[in-house]
């Protein structure tokens, strides 16, 4: 099928169609697209009134005037060929495995390290995995991530572009991360990218993630979603880095599956943004999984950010903990809905959540709320706790009797204040990006 130029400058089932096309997809790929669209079309508007919305305000959601996607773009062999907004996202210095950059909606520059290739592993953009992998792709893509769930999701099944598979095979070790950057510098688009990770039996590897833009006209929007795979004994890390520029909404839904044995560690970064709207969920579905998941949130403005997480405990003796810590100025405000669901059939299972939140201003808002729902009754640990509060003028005064400016000492504070979770950071160059943003978010 052919379309016009102005047949897909909007959110409609020809743009679907021409972007399969584009991508000389499988049919079976684009029939997947297609009930995607149908089950967007048919998805009912978030509710404001329920659990999930009523921290949003939905008036905000808009697609009027997105473009499906950004034209084509030219791939690159050097990173000094991409545009300068772009490059800003990235460290060349930081030794990698692989390294896959997606200029709005497509992969441009792809580099994997002969190691990972030798043993068997695969980064790749998922247009050229679903044509070079397909049963791969056929059996996890959208496997945990549904386009059932909401409309974002429905549209992001339908219209996802570039995208990113990792696959590690049995018995294999990633020693470096594989890096995987998503940068937006077309105003008034609709972005969907899509992360596939696939840690086969006795594997190990970390994937960073990182999305960013500049200062775009707005509005522009980025439904993205992650499905993570980790089979017996695997070792996945995650990090997910979010960048937006102020006149980006971002929403994202985030998905583990843990096998027998498997772990999980998962650091979520926010610092963009005018509204991120996010979920991550973990699901040790076999005996003996553990899963650590990690957040660091910073806002200014008015910044809205709302995190939905699922610690789904489904097997014997599995294992979960998660520490959140936001700093809000400003007018920002943020929202943590944290559920541990310790199922009848996870007998002696273990989980913990933490919310920690300080205020360095008098409008912005923190509303964490944990939920423990248990049905197990031999439960070897289940807790949870929050809080809310400025900076603690007892240790401001402390710093300052031993001659630290006011400034400074809150400097000090804020970053100790992060420092536990940016320890879990398992990269060194990518810690001293994230505390030169914040420095720099910050006025220091």
């Amino acid at each position: 099928m052919t379309t016009t130029a102005t047949e897909v400058t909007a959110l409609t089932r020809a743009a679907v169609e021409e972007l399969s096309a584009r991508r000389d997809e499988p049919d079976w790929l684009l029939r997947r697209r297609l009930e995607a669209w149908r089950l967007f079309e048919e998805a009912p508007a978030p509710d404001p009134l329920s659990e999930e919305w009523k921290r949003i305000d939905t008036s905000r959601l808009t697609l009027e005037g997105l473009a499906p996607f950004a034209p084509a773009r030219a791939t690159v062999d050097d990173l000094a060929a991409l545009p300068r907004e772009l490059r800003s996202f990235l460290d060349q210095r930081e030794e990698l495995a692989a390294r896959l950059v997606q200029h709005d909606s497509d992969v441009v520059y792809r580099a994997v390290d002969a190691e990972l290739e030798r043993q068997g592993g695969v980064a790749t953009d998922l247009h050229t995995a679903a044509r070079e992998r397909p049963d791969l792709v056929r059996e996890h893509l959208h496997s945990l991530v549904s386009s059932a769930e909401w409309q974002y999701l429905g549209l992001h099944g339908a219209l996802w572009s570039g995208g990113c598979l990792v696959y590690v095979p049995p018995e294999v070790e990633v020693a470096l991360p594989v890096e995987y950057t998503v940068g937006l510098t077309t105003p008034h688009t609709a972005l969907f990218p899509h992360l596939l990770i696939v840690a086969e039996r006795n594997s190990k590897v970390t994937v960073i993630q990182e999305g960013g833009s500049p200062e775009l006209a707005g509005p522009n929007v980025v439904a993205g979603a992650v499905e993570i795979i980790a089979g017996e004994a695997a070792q996945v890390r995650f990090v997910d880095v979010q960048r937006w520029g102020a006149n980006v909404q971002g929403f994202a839904t985030m998905r583990a599956r843990l096998g027998r044995d498997a772990s999980f560690q998962a650091v979520l970064l926010g610092l963009g943004g005018a509204l991120t709207k996010s979920r991550l969920d973990v699901l040790l579905s076999e005996e003996g999984a553990r899963a650590e998941l990690s957040g660091l949130f910073f806002g200014d403005g008015d910044q809205q950010f709302d995190y939905d997480t699922r610690q789904d405990h489904v097997a014997p003796r599995t294992t979960s903990d998660l520490l959140f810590k936001a700093t809000l100025a400003g007018r920002a405000s943020l929202a943590w809905n944290g559920v541990v669901d310790v199922r009848q059939t996870a007998s002696q299972a273990s989980a913990n959540q933490t919310s920690r939140n300080l205020l360095l201003s008098d409008q912005a808002s923190a509303s964490p709320t944990p939920i423990l729902e248990i049905s197990a009754y031999d439960v070897l640990r289940c807790s949870h706790g929050a809080s809310v509060g400025p900076v603690d003028p007892e240790q401001v005064f402390y710093l300052q009797s031993r001659g630290i400016a006011a400034e400074e000492a809150q400097r000090m504070l804020v970053e100790g204040f992060f420092g536990e979770v940016l320890e879990r950071v398992p990269s060194e160059r990518l810690r001293a990006r994230v505390l030169a943003v914040l420095r720099s978010r910050l006025g220091w």
